[in-house]
């Protein structure tokens, strides 16, 4: 059985929550960049639909992601 002392439990959610964070960060520009039009070009039909079958996220969280409303750190990127 691992036995962790509380300190060291306590440092693992540091490193966990690190990742996390950075995972987030990186999921969150990949959906940005996925939208044609947030790279100068004509957007693509039914691409939020794709996105959010590829994340499970909610249509209006995906569009504020796209929309740059909601950032990858911060109080309302944890709410969801």
């Amino acid at each position: 059985m691992n036995e962790l002392t509380d300190e060291q439990r306590l440092e693992r959610i540091r490193e966990i929550k690190a990742r996390m964070d950075a995972d987030r960060a990186e999921l969150f520009a990949l959906i940005r960049e996925v939208f044609p039009e947030n790279r100068g070009e004509p957007p693509v039909r039914g691409r939020l639909t794709e996105v959010v079958k590829a994340s499970g996220w909610t249509r209006t969280y995906v569009a504020d992601i796209r929309d740059g409303k909601i950032e990858s750190k911060g109080h309302n990127a944890e709410a969801r």
